[in-house]
């Protein structure tokens, strides 16, 4: 979610990823985005926003389109002072769930959610309550200060997660140290003691 141009297509592929959906809700980047990976098998492009309501978003576009968001620039105009706010956009906007529900195979082809968008991560993730039980790990852009205007901080992420079984396990701040990014895995269950049993709870 927050496909941008599909830059990284070839390390999912690289990965062994078979089916991976690329959202982009910014029609003129959705376009490039649509023209460099024409022909891919077991991809599907979806132009709109993905937050906590199906209907209509407001992007907020900037002068490095990247930084575009649902959210006004606040800390994010300190830190990056050449990146400006140009325009405003009248978008389509989906729940994940919406979004998961329409396809043929539902949320159950994929395992991996990965979030890249400019501190909208928790309106996307509030979206997700159905699809959240079917990922293993979230890939998520992480903000320790309000660089966009009202964006969750790590520690809501952390808890909101946390409540859905989820606990950050790696953290990269690359670029600057307000923000970075974050990955949150689901425990794998435990597994049955050696020499037992587990569906039948007797001794093999």
């Amino acid at each position: 979610v927050g496909a941008h141009e599909g830059q990284e297509l070839p390390l999912y592929r690289a990965m062994g990823f078979r089916h991976i959906l690329l959202v982009e809700a910014n029609p003129a980047v959705f376009a490039r985005l649509n023209a460099s990976v024409a022909g891919d098998s077991g991809l599907e492009l979806a132009l709109c926003a993905v937050g906590e309501s199906d209907g209509l978003a407001t992007l907020r576009l900037t002068t490095f389109d990247q930084s575009s968001s649902l959210l006004p620039l606040k800390l994010h105009r300190e830190v990056y002072p050449e990146i400006e706010e140009c325009g405003t956009l009248s978008v389509p906007a989906r729940r994940l769930d919406s979004l998961l529900a329409e396809r043929p195979g539902g949320v159950g082809d994929f395992n991996l959610l990965v979030l890249d968008v400019q501190g909208a991560e928790l309106q996307v993730l509030r979206g997700a309550e159905g699809s959240l039980a079917g990922f293993d790990a979230v890939l998520s852009e992480i903000n320790f200060a309000e660089l966009y205007e009202g964006c969750a901080l790590a520690p809501e992420l952390d808890a909101f997660l946390a409540d859905r079984g989820f606990r950050r396990v790696a953290t990269a701040c690359f670029h600057h140290p307000t923000w970075g990014d974050a990955l949150y895995l689901r425990p794998a269950p435990a597994q049955p003691a050696a020499g037992r049993d587990s569906e039948a709870g007797t001794l093999a």
